[in-house]
């Protein structure tokens, strides 16, 4: 079957018998291989992310609430980048309902550095949605708010490489958040994920869902020249942005354009949980190095996008102001008082 002629529909009905284990384990295996043989077609991403988002979990966000969140998958083993970052834009006061889920190809993910900080994972929507309005903040961990993908967890695992469902994630937000930082693992799905959020964002003006808030709703699709779903700091970076249902010319970012110098690849090495969760904290009580760096690069993109400030080089002062004032480890504070209140 040339997979590349189907129609997103088609994808969608596809994947609800997946989900729903209405075809064998052989015949699942064989079909995620074939979608990898014939590199991912965009309309596979359209299909499964329609099929996965009648069956997860949602939450009531504020309408300007962002994500920041990576495919994970870059096998590069850094400290957690996107985590601190979304420390920094719940600190300017922008609501950020962060995506994520324990390690996968990394020794780190979000839900472990959250769990190490002693914040609560939480599956209480009604907490989560508290959170994320009182302080600017909320986890949402993946298994609690996509249930359905545990029926395929087995199979993929006995795959052993990554198929589809490991760029899915950043797609799939329980907030429906419409502005997001999306970090890509490999460059050639960059604009097969753009498609897809083209045509959230198309429902969403067609719904006009927006009624409060004047703002467009705009995502950035990042990777590295080095291979890092994050705007990195070793390399320059791709940028796709989307804005208004429309995909914009791919653009270079140079970190050294905005005063950072390159750094080498170990500079930003992770180790387990409780080794980034210590880099973390040592970050937001305003330790210089390179972690701090690329947190305060990726931050002013987000800062951008969810448009608290209009120009780079202002999101690069503003993070670092709230790094060094501290209101950026009160946002982590909050979240500690209220998962031991609760």
């Amino acid at each position: 079957m040339n997979l590349k002629n189907l129609s997103p529909q088609d994808y969608e009905k596809i994947f609800d018998q997946i989900i729903e284990l209405k075809i064998n384990d052989d015949e699942i295996k064989n079909f995620l291989l074939d979608l990898n043989s014939q590199n991912l077609p965009t309309n596979a991403f359209i299909g499964a992310v329609a099929s996965l988002k009648k069956r997860m979990k949602h939450i009531s966000a504020p309408e300007n609430a962002i994500d920041v969140c990576g495919t994970g998958g870059d096998k590069l083993n850094t400290l957690n980048i996107s985590t601190a970052v979304c420390f920094v834009v719940a600190a300017s006061g922008i609501p950020v309902a962060k995506h994520g889920n324990k390690a996968i190809s990394s020794q780190s993910g979000s839900a472990d550095i959250f769990s190490e900080l002693g914040v609560k994972i939480s599956s209480d929507i009604s907490e989560i949605e508290k959170n994320l309005r009182e302080k600017n903040l909320c986890f949402l961990f993946a298994p609690f708010f996509h249930e359905a993908l545990k029926n395929v967890a087995a199979i993929r695992k006995s795959l052993a490489v990554p198929t589809i469902f490991n760029f899915l994630g950043p797609l799939l937000n329980p907030a429906n958040t419409e502005s997001q930082l999306i970090g890509v693992s490999r460059k050639d799905v960059m604009k097969k994920m753009a498609k897809v959020v083209v045509s959230h964002q198309s429902s969403v003006v067609g719904n006009n869902k927006r009624s409060t808030v004047d703002r467009r709703p705009l995502t950035y699709i990042v990777h590295g020249f080095d291979g890092m779903d994050e705007i990195s700091l070793c390399s320059d970076s791709y940028l796709l942005r989307i804005e208004d249902g429309k995909i914009f010319d791919e653009e270079i970012i140079n970190p050294e354009k905005f005063g950072f110098k390159k750094v080498a690849l170990e500079a930003l090495r992770g180790a387990d949980p409780k080794h980034n969760a210590e880099k973390l904290l040592a970050l937001l009580d305003g330790e210089k190095s390179a972690y701090r760096d690329i947190v305060v690069l990726n931050s002013a993109f987000a800062l951008q996008l969810a448009e608290k400030v209009k120009k780079i080089e202002t999101g690069v002062e503003l993070a670092k102001s709230m790094i060094d004032g501290g209101m950026v480890k009160k946002v982590l504070e909050s979240l500690r008082f209220s998962s031991t209140a609760a």
